[in-house]
C-alpha cells in the first residue's frame, strides 16, 4: 500500500525533472490529477476543461478536445520522464488511456499485468478489431490485382524526372520538416482565461527565450508544440503525390522541436530532407542555405529581400516582397536543392508569405508544371542540373498566385 506522503514524494520528483521543467501546464495538469486521487476522486473530462484550462461552464467536449490533447501530451512526458531521471524508480505514476484517474504501480507490474485491468467490454473490442481485421486482410490480398491507387494512376510524376530522380537517386530516407511559428502561452489572472499566442518576430529558440525573460511580468510559457502554418496541409497533400510517385515513404517533423539548436543539424546525416515553410522558420537550417551566394531578411510580417551575389560578374541582384492593399501581394519563392556534405540531398521550398510558401510546392509536385520548368530554362531539353536554385516572383492574393515569373536560375557546384 503505497501512502499519500509517498505519492506527494513522488510527484514533486516528478515536477522538479528536466521533462517538466518549463512546462507550467502540464505540471498543474499532472498535480490536478493526483490531488484527485489523494481524495480517491476520478476527475471527468469537463471538469479538468473548466478547472484547469478555464473553458466556460458550456463546455463541448466533443467539439473541444483540449483535454484529450494535453493528456496525450502529458503521458509522452511521463514516459520520457521514466525513460530518463525516472528509469531507476521503484513506483510509476501511470495514467492509463481513457481514463484521467492517476494509479501508481511498483514497476514491476506497470506493463506485464496490464490485462488485469482490462474489462469485459475491452475483450470484446480487441477480439472484434482482430476479427475485423483478418477479414480486411483476405479482402485485400483476394482482390490485390483490382487495387489501384488513384493519386498514382492520376498524372504520376515520371521516374525519370529530372530533379526528383536526382533526389531519390541515393535511396536514403525522407524527412519532410514543416516551418512552423512559435505558440507563447498566457494565463490571465483578471479575466481568468487563458490564451495561446502566435509571435511571428520569434524565429529561433533564443529570440522566445529573450522574450519571455523581457515579459517576466506576465504568466508566460512557451509551448512544446508549434502553430500549424495554413498552407501546410495543402502542401503536405501536394507532395504526397510525389512520395506516391516514387513509392517511397517520409517521416513528417516539425522545425520547432527538430530544429531547435545548433545541434540539431547532425540529426539530418544519412537523411534526405526537404522543407516547406516560410524563410523565418527555417531555424538551424539557415545555416545550410548560408552556403550559398544569397540573402535574405524580413522588412515586415509578410514582405523581404533576397540579394545574389553573381559570382561570374562580381554583381548583386536584389528582389523585394511585400504586401499590397486589399489582401494583394508580390512575393518572393524559393526552390533550391542543395547538396548535404555526404550523399543527402536538401530541397528548400520557401517563401515569405503563404501564395509563395503554397505555390512553390505545388509547382515542383505537378507533372505539367515541370514540364513547363525545364522548357522556360532549357527550352524543352533536360540538361539540368543536379543542384540548383530558383527564385520566382509571385503577382497573388492571400492564398493563391495569380502570375509566377521565374527571376533567376544558379546551378550549385558541390
Amino acid at each position: 500500500m503505497i501512502d499519500k506522503d509517498k505519492k506527494k514524494s513522488i510527484l514533486n520528483k516528478i515536477l522538479e525533472s528536466s521533462s517538466f521543467d518549463k512546462t507550467d501546464k502540464y505540471s498543474c495538469l499532472l498535480a490536478y490529477l493526483v490531488k484527485a486521487s489523494l481524495h480517491n476522486k476520478a476527475p471527468k473530462e469537463y471538469s479538468i476543461a473548466v478547472d484547469i484550462f478555464h473553458r466556460d461552464k458550456d463546455f463541448d467536449p466533443s467539439n473541444d478536445t483540449i483535454v484529450r490533447y494535453y493528456m496525450y501530451r502529458l503521458r509522452k512526458k511521463l514516459n520520457e520522464y521514466y525513460s530518463k531521471e525516472g528509469k531507476n524508480d521503484k513506483i510509476v505514476l501511470t495514467i492509463p488511456k481513457g481514463h484521467y484517474e492517476v494509479k501508481f504501480l511498483p514497476r514491476s507490474k506497470t506493463g506485464i499485468k496490464f490485462w488485469q485491468n482490462f474489462k469485459l467490454i475491452d475483450w470484446i473490442l480487441i477480439f472484434s478489431s482482430f476479427f475485423l481485421f483478418l477479414t480486411v486482410c483476405l479482402f485485400y490480398f483476394k482482390y490485390y490485382s483490382y487495387l489501384k491507387i488513384s493519386r498514382i494512376i492520376d498524372n504520376p510524376i515520371s521516374k525519370n524526372d529530372t530533379i526528383w530522380s536526382h533526389f531519390f537517386q541515393n535511396d536514403l530516407p525522407t524527412i519532410i520538416l514543416i516551418g512552423d511559428h512559435y505558440l507563447i502561452g498566457e494565463y490571465d489572472d483578471k479575466s481568468g482565461i487563458y490564451r495561446e499566442h502566435i509571435n511571428y518576430s520569434l524565429n529561433a529558440e533564443v529570440d522566445s527565450s529573450i522574450f519571455m525573460e523581457r515579459n517576466r511580468g506576465r504568466r508566460l510559457v512557451k509551448l512544446s508544440h508549434g502553430s500549424l502554418p495554413h498552407n501546410s496541409i495543402c502542401n503536405i497533400n501536394d507532395i504526397e503525390h510525389v512520395f506516391y510517385s516514387f513509392h517511397r515513404t517520409p517521416e513528417i517533423q516539425f522545425t520547432s522541436e527538430f530544429m531547435s539548436t545548433s545541434a540539431d543539424l547532425p540529426k539530418l546525416s544519412e537523411h534526405n530532407m526537404i522543407y516547406m515553410g516560410g524563410f523565418r522558420n527555417l531555424r538551424q537550417l539557415k545555416q545550410i542555405l548560408s552556403k550559398l551566394n544569397i540573402n535574405y531578411k524580413y522588412t515586415d510580417t509578410f514582405g523581404g529581400i533576397i540579394t545574389v551575389h553573381n559570382v561570374n560578374s562580381d554583381s548583386v541582384v536584389t528582389f523585394t516582397s511585400k504586401k499590397l492593399p486589399e489582401g494583394r501581394y508580390v512575393d518572393l519563392g524559393l526552390i533550391a536543392n542543395v547538396p548535404g556534405p555526404n550523399s543527402e540531398n536538401y530541397m528548400f521550398l520557401a517563401g515569405f508569405a503563404y501564395p509563395a510558401q503554397i505555390e512553390t510546392v505545388r509547382m515542383l509536385c505537378r507533372e505539367e508544371s515541370l514540364q513547363k520548368l525545364y522548357n522556360e530554362i532549357n527550352n524543352g531539353s533536360k540538361t539540368f542540373p543536379k543542384y540548383f536554385y530558383m527564385i520566382f516572383e509571385l503577382k497573388s492574393f492571400e492564398y493563391s498566385a495569380q502570375e509566377i515569373i521565374l527571376k533567376y536560375f544558379s546551378e550549385i557546384k558541390k
